[in-house]
């Protein structure tokens, strides 16, 4: 059986995420290798989001509702929303909706309640990794006209 991205390199934030922004950088290279790694890890994360997405919506489709992968702006990652099973409409409200509204027994709103935590939790996680990337972008940028000075 092949793993998915969900079970791959659990412990990549860990190990390099934290030794990156905790360590201060020696210089131009080092900044280019993070910002490597860290590219390397966001598109990892696109298909993480697919992968999330296909796990649980065989269980939120029993409440109406859907999860899929959204990029905003065609970004590097998508980030996973809620959708209608009709995909005319998006957003945690949809959830609220059935939370609060629904007609699903109180199990499957706990269900709802911990696929949601799950999922603001990657959320957070693409954000951080592809705002890490575009800052360390601009960094590259300002070292380029820095080193231009010269």
């Amino acid at each position: 059986m092949t793993a998915t991205a969900l079970d791959q390199r659990q412990d990549f934030a860990l190990n390099q995420y934290a030794k990156g922004l905790l360590k201060p950088f020696k210089g131009k290279g080092e900044i280019l290798r993070f910002r490597d790694e860290l590219d390397v890890e966001c598109r990892r994360l696109y298909q993480e989001a697919a992968d999330f997405a296909n796990r649980y919506n065989r269980t939120v489709v029993q409440a109406g509702l859907w999860l899929k992968p959204h990029s905003h702006s065609g970004g590097r990652v998508r980030a996973v929303q809620w959708r209608d099973k009709a995909q005319s409409q998006m957003g945690r409200r949809l959830l609220e909706a059935v939370l609060k509204y629904g007609d699903v027994p109180q199990g499957m709103k706990r269900q709802l309640v911990e696929i949601e935590t799950e999922r603001a939790i990657f959320n957070a996680k693409i954000a951080a990794a592809t705002r890490q990337v575009d800052r360390l972008n601009k960094l590259i940028k300002d070292l380029d006209v820095i080193e231009a000075m010269v």
